[in-house]
């Protein structure tokens, strides 16, 4: 069936730490980057033609995210008794945005959930 994939992107800056992981199980941050895809099929368009304003996108972007700025992630709630890997990290995003898109009564579904610790580092998690 067609649809439409939008995207919008937020950034934190974090530490974490990851034991085990040569090197990564020293305390160290990363300015993470986080795109946000929804997927709005074809017929759920609405009058205007848009599946879900962008800057909607982008707000729930931002406010999955916000708590994580300038925190050491290894003891924030959502990844206790994990470690806060990139991979971790990406499927906590996707589950909090997923709960705002809902919240936010958008006719839409999380496509996916990419997330960049370092320009060349990136995982895409597809729920």
């Amino acid at each position: 069936m067609a649809h439409y994939l939008l995207s919008a992107e937020a950034n934190f800056s974090a530490a974490h730490t990851l034991p085990g992981v040569e090197m990564c199980d020293r305390l160290h941050g990363h300015n993470w980057r986080v795109r946000l895809t929804v997927r709005v099929e074809e017929d759920s368009l609405s009058k205007t033609s848009m599946g879900v304003d962008f800057r909607v996108i982008e707000d729930i972007a931002k406010s999955t995210v916000a708590d994580f700025e300038h925190q050491y992630l290894n003891d924030l709630e959502p990844f206790k008794g994990y470690t806060p890997s990139a991979e971790r990290l990406a499927k906590v995003i996707c589950s909090r945005a997923r709960d705002r898109l809902i919240a936010a009564g958008q006719n839409a579904a999380i496509d996916q959930i990419e997330v960049w610790e370092m320009p060349q580092y990136r995982v895409v998690y597809r729920p």
